[in-house]
């Protein structure tokens, strides 16, 4: 055979084999003896009924299964004797092939790209702190206590975490708000609501803080400033007056640190219970710094390596990241202004984030090859067992449906891949704290 690369960018290539007319003979030979031995011809035992026969009885089978394993052929040819390294066929033009003269193959392909790695070992990362101090274990605490607070009403005023009943109603410019957001109650009217005092509420800035001092039967106006990015147009910028009326006040009463208190986490003292909150808490900021080791080791080789892309490999993965965001919003059920802008702001960043994802990819993979990073027996096991948890389906099950496709295991053999070589690179990786 022979092989002819022709460049359209530096990594997509057009590639035609020429198949000589002997080559095509020869295969045909084997595609004939291969349906005599499979097929019952009346007269004659397996594989011993002639080929003039077979090709007369099973013509148009014969010559789908020659053109299907010439392709293959003049592939694996492309592949041994082009040494391209194929990300992916995107387009076959097989021409005709048939007994009794030459057939040229022409593939489209995408091929994986040369680059040159940075110095990966020693990359420098900055993390926080993983030491827990006092106050933020007994920030857990006391949000343990909150969490089993009960609430007595009280009299005279409101203060800070004081819980208030309320009801108000916006004017904007001197217009009720019900005119000019009617799709926005929270902001326009309540009836009655509760509120925590002081407690900033992203989506109501300046409400909460506005009640302390307030008692039962007061009514105040109080105005909220919204912020110029604020999320609801309306409101972006605008100062907003609320007649605010308050009908009750409850105190919220901590429970003591009692054996009941303490019964209800298992635990016989305070200290053992603080014992308890710091461990988690120490968990927690061991995972935190992690993740941003891991991300700051792949912000690293994104930055540091340059190279062009197989397109095939950016457009599969865009199209996945873009139906998952997309069925993110659905089951979210988010309101959309205008629902082609929104596509199409969805659909550039899952381009983006689909070309980042294809660079480190790469890069990982040609680390993985440099370091001999491979899956091990008990890589694939914990695999299974943590996708067995997550489904919450029997490890045997998934491992049976990995076994029968093919695409699944080699995803499953990528991802171990991947963070294997991430967590060797994290490993090698120079710390700071912040």
């Amino acid at each position: 055979m022979r092989i002819q690369v022709e460049d359209i960018n530096s990594t997509r290539k057009k590639v035609t084999v020429s198949v000589e007319e002997s080559a095509i003979e020869r295969t045909q030979k084997q595609v004939v003896g291969e349906f005599s031995r499979q097929v019952r011809i009346p007269g004659f035992r397996p594989g011993k009924a002639p080929p003039n026969i077979i090709l007369r009885k099973y013509a148009r089978d014969v010559a789908g299964e020659l053109e299907r394993k010439s392709i293959a052929e003049a592939y694996e040819e492309m592949v041994e004797n082009g040494r391209l390294q194929i990300c992916s066929v995107v387009e076959l033009e097989p021409g005709e092939i048939k007994v009794g003269q030459p057939a040229e193959i022409t593939f489209l392909v995408d091929v994986e790209p040369e680059f040159t790695l940075p110095e990966y070992k020693g990359i420098s990362v900055m993390v926080p702190p993983s030491q827990v101090s006092e106050e933020e274990v007994d920030r857990i605490l006391h949000t343990l206590r909150s969490q089993r607070a009960e609430f007595k009403e009280k009299d005279g005023p409101a203060e800070d975490s004081d819980y208030v009943q309320v009801s108000y109603e916006g004017r904007l410019e001197g217009r009720p708000l019900e005119e000019i957001a009617p799709d926005q109650p929270l902001f326009a009217r309540q009836s009655q609501t509760w509120e925590e005092a002081s407690a900033e509420r992203g989506d109501f800035p300046g409400l909460a803080k506005q009640l302390i001092g307030l008692a039962a039967g007061d009514e105040k106006e109080i105005t909220v400033d919204f912020d110029g990015d604020f999320e609801i147009e309306a409101l972006r910028g605008k100062s907003v007056q609320y007649d605010v009326k308050v009908t009750e006040i409850r105190e919220k009463v901590l429970p003591e640190l009692d054996e009941d208190f303490l019964a209800a986490f298992e635990v016989e003292s305070v200290e053992l219970l603080k014992h308890s909150i710091r461990a988690d808490l120490t968990d927690r900021k061991e995972k935190e710094r992690r993740r941003i080791m891991r991300e700051q080791v792949l912000n690293f080789l994104g930055d540091k390596t340059s190279f062009d892309l197989p397109q095939s490999a950016v457009d599969e993965e865009s199209e996945y990241l873009f139906q998952t965001m997309l069925e993110f919003r659905h089951n979210a059920q988010e309101a959309e202004d205008d629902p082609a802008e929104v596509e199409a702001g969805l659909r550039e960043d899952a381009v983006a984030e689909a070309r980042r994802r294809v660079k480190i990819n790469r890069v990982l993979r040609k680390i993985a090859e440099i370091e001999h990073i491979q899956p091990e027996e008990k890589d694939y096991q914990n695999f299974i067992i943590k996708e067995a948890m997550q489904t919450r389906q029997m490890p045997e099950k998934i491992a049976k449906a990995i076994n029968k496709d093919r695409s699944r295991l080699r995803a499953m053999q990528e991802s171990i891949v991947f963070n294997k070589t991430l967590d060797f690179l994290v490993e090698q990786s120079t710390v700071a704290e912040n």
